[in-house]
């Protein structure tokens, strides 16, 4: 018996790193080009007000050249759409602090809906917004997530200890959520008695399918739950819990001139007439240049963000079925970026509803 250990928890780590690696791969055939982009999906060039109808004034164009110098609240711009879309991201919680026992196993599919900030500038990032015109078409209020998790019980390296992963997909967009965390019960399973369980968690996120950003959640979060039994069938577990969130978001390269392909530029002769006809009005100037290579940028890196969230729910278990239902919100976000000149984080008060069911083993 004392062998057992280390193999189940040799396999359920290979287990672990097959669903990672599954889901890594879901978000890069899903954004593997523009033709797949849906409403949600992030767009940061649109940070960039153009209503004024003479484009992005961040950039400027010549004939041989092509700079990019962001106006002074497109860094506060980012770090606050970071920081909402993290709380949308971040390790999911849906469960009470006693762990599911060290030969326990359990399978579950969440649905989940967070708000967001729908009408503020920094939502503008997304491509369902027109940059000509951004009070046409806004995101929706509260972005959903739906998705699937597994949990596993052990015994090593210490006792009463759980693991969890899965992967949710943000609705009408190509991007997906992976998350994973660790679990450890404190106090545990002394239901005949009137004090709550407790455990500590640790969880880190990671969004995947999309080339606009690197987005990491790390959570920290304690929790309380205590089990009643009801008519001696079935069983309910009110929770709660506070939770500590670090966002880190690291740019990718945009494209400031979305409009105009560089490659495309370069290889077009400019004394082709007809080809250069063809052409953008806006990018018949530099054909047969490099120069649209320059309308490359990123946002410059950032600290870490900071959020708070709260939560609640119950559990409800019947032999092996369960359902779990659970509401949290997080205050608005006030941090200040430390590296790159001071962004502070617009983000508004965010609530969450989330439910998921599934099977105890």
């Amino acid at each position: 018996m004392g062998c057992s250990r280390p193999r189940r928890s040799r396999a359920f780590t290979s287990v672990l790193a097959a669903i990672l690696s599954l889901g890594r791969a879901v978000g890069v055939l899903g954004s593997d080009g523009v033709a797949h982009a849906n409403r949600n999906d992030l767009l940061l060039s649109n940070l960039c007000d153009t209503s004024g109808g003479s484009g992005c004034p961040w950039v400027t164009r010549t004939p041989t050249a092509t700079t990019v110098k962001l106006d002074a609240g497109a860094a506060t711009r980012f770090r606050s759409l970071m920081s909402e879309l993290g709380v949308v991201v971040a390790p999911r919680l849906q469960t009470p602090a006693d762990t599911i026992g060290f030969a326990g196993f359990q399978f579950s599919a969440e649905l989940g809906t967070t708000e967001i900030s729908r009408n503020q500038s920094f939502w503008n990032g997304v491509e369902g917004v027109q940059p000509s015109n951004p009070g046409a078409a806004r995101p929706p209020s509260s972005l959903t997530t739906l998705g699937g998790f597994v949990r596993k019980g052990m015994f090593s390296p210490v006792p009463s200890i759980e693991f969890g992963a899965g992967a949710v997909n943000i609705l009408q967009s190509g991007m997906w959520s992976l998350s994973g965390y660790v679990k450890v019960a404190l106090h545990e399973g002394f239901h005949s008695y009137p004090l709550p369980s407790v455990a500590v968690r640790f969880g880190l996120s990671e969004l995947v399918g999309t080339d606009q950003v690197t987005l990491k959640v790390g959570s920290l979060d304690i929790l309380i739950s205590k089990a009643f039994s009801l008519a001696g069938t079935t069983r309910i577990e009110p929770f709660a819990g506070a939770n500590l969130l670090f966002i880190d978001a690291q740019s990718g390269v945009i494209d400031g001139t979305p409009e105009c392909d560089a490659n495309t530029l370069k290889n077009t002769s400019a004394s082709d007439g007809a080809a250069v006809a063809r052409l953008p009005k806006a990018c018949q100037p530099q054909a047969g240049t490099t120069a649209d290579f320059g309308g490359n940028f990123q946002f410059a890196r950032q600290s870490v963000i900071h959020r708070h969230r709260w939560y609640g729910g119950a559990k409800l278990k019947l032999w092996k079925l369960f359902m779990v239902g659970q509401v949290a919100i997080s205050p608005a976000g006030s941090s200040v970026d430390t590296n790159s000149g001071g962004a502070r984080d617009g983000s508004g008060a965010q609530r969450e509803v989330a439910l998921s069911a599934g099977m105890d083993f």
